[in-house]
């Protein structure tokens, strides 16, 4: 028998305005560049295999969706924690 797990979970509320790692596109396809976007938090969801937070994020101009699903960890608030998180990705050059 499977033994129950009590999670806590933080997540940023739909509404929030946040920044996200992605990879850069050019002309629609995605490149193997990284870039930091602002965007707004459209929802989550749990994803229980990964152990993260997944977000739906939407441009907080017009509300586009971003069209994917973003792992928690490419996700915060914070500019300057993505942006060395960024660069540890390209140094390791590391897929995300």
């Amino acid at each position: 028998m499977k033994k129950k797990t009590t999670y806590t979970i933080f997540a940023y509320e739909p509404g929030t305005e946040v920044y996200a790692i992605s990879l850069w596109h050019d002309k629609s396809q995605p490149t193997d560049h990284l870039a930091i976007y602002k965007a707004k938090v459209a929802s989550w969801s749990y994803d229980a295999e990964e152990k993260d937070v997944m977000y739906y994020l939407e441009s907080p101009r017009d509300g586009k969706w971003w069209g994917d699903s973003i792992k928690g960890e490419y996700v915060s608030d914070s500019f300057d924690e993505l942006l060395g998180q960024a660069k540890e990705l390209w140094r390791n050059e590391a897929e995300i």
